[in-house]
């Protein structure tokens, strides 16, 4: 067994968080086979800077704030082991629990959350990842429970909350959950699943599907080239497209759905290897480190 010496999270100073850090057309997630399933992604800049992972047991308490007067607050207790990553600032954008299902945030320029309402329970925007990663160890449960929950914005962020959430499991599946013009839109894509950060997922299956469509930025562009050029091949990765296009400007998560373990590489070809198998989770209490 490997022991983890950390730090508990609330020691860490908290940073407020700068949008101006954030590129809006970057990050790519790609699902590449459902019958060995491990899907590879590359977080959006600016999003792993300085970045942190924390380690949850189950049995935590959490809480939801209610953005309507007079609402209480939506509780949960940790049903999963989980592991997460945050921003220096404390968003959290990456997290897996030992079941293998993982969660994250991709940006989507045109986001906009839905209108405030009593029928649906609140989930605030800050604990979105942990509320999946907490409760769900497949897709199709995490779906049934989308159409009761109202994800609101308590983030105070300048650029408003420029993200949709990207799910998948050990099965193989995929969904894409998007908030456009305030309504919900899900998508349950067949692998190779493949998203980038800027578009709707609507405009980029009609790039795939229309020919003459014409791509109207990097994020379309990159969309596109790795939709011609390696899908289904799985032995050409993206993260050897990163490799053979951007250098050393990116990051790599390697997802095990299946083994249950995340891969973390830096782009000094340094990496950290997390295996439920192997990690020691304090009950009571979240611990958190840096990763590099």
């Amino acid at each position: 067994m490997i022991f983890l010496l950390l730090t508990q999270a609330y020691l860490h100073a908290q940073v407020s968080i700068n949008c101006d850090e954030w590129d809006f057309e970057s990050g790519t997630d790609l699902l590449p086979d459902d019958s060995m399933p491990f899907s590879i992604a590359v977080p959006g800049a600016g999003l792993m800077n300085n970045a942190q992972i924390s380690f949850c047991p189950s049995g935590i308490e959490r809480s939801s704030p209610n953005d309507v007067n007079k609402r209480h607050h939506f509780e949960w207790t940790v049903k999963y082991n989980n592991i997460y990553l945050k921003t220096s600032g404390g968003l959290v954008f990456e997290g897996m629990n030992e079941h293998g299902f993982s969660a994250s945030l991709m940006f989507l320029i045109s986001s906009r959350l839905p209108e405030k309402d009593k029928e649906h329970i609140p989930i605030a925007v800050s604990l979105c990842i942990n509320f999946f990663i907490d409760h769900f160890k497949c897709i199709d449960t995490a779906l049934l429970a989308i159409w009761d929950i109202r994800i609101f914005d308590d983030s105070d962020l300048v650029c408003g909350w420029p993200f949709r959430l990207i799910l998948h499991d050990s099965s193989g599946a995929t969904a894409y959950i998007e908030y456009v013009d305030g309504n919900r839109r899900v998508y349950t894509p067949e692998s190779p699943a493949l998203i980038v950060g800027g578009p709707t997922y609507a405009r980029l299956i009609t790039l795939e599907h229309f020919p003459d469509s014409i791509p109207a930025g990097k994020a379309e562009k990159r969309f596109l080239d790795i939709k011609t050029n390696s899908i289904p091949d799985i032995s050409w990765t993206l993260l050897q497209y990163y490799n053979e296009n951007y250098s050393d400007h990116y990051y790599g998560i390697l997802r095990d759905h299946i083994n249950k373990e995340l891969l973390i590489i830096d782009p000094s070809v340094e990496e950290l290897r997390l295996k439920f198998s192997e990690i020691v989770f304090t009950p009571g209490k979240v611990t958190t480190k840096n990763i590099f």
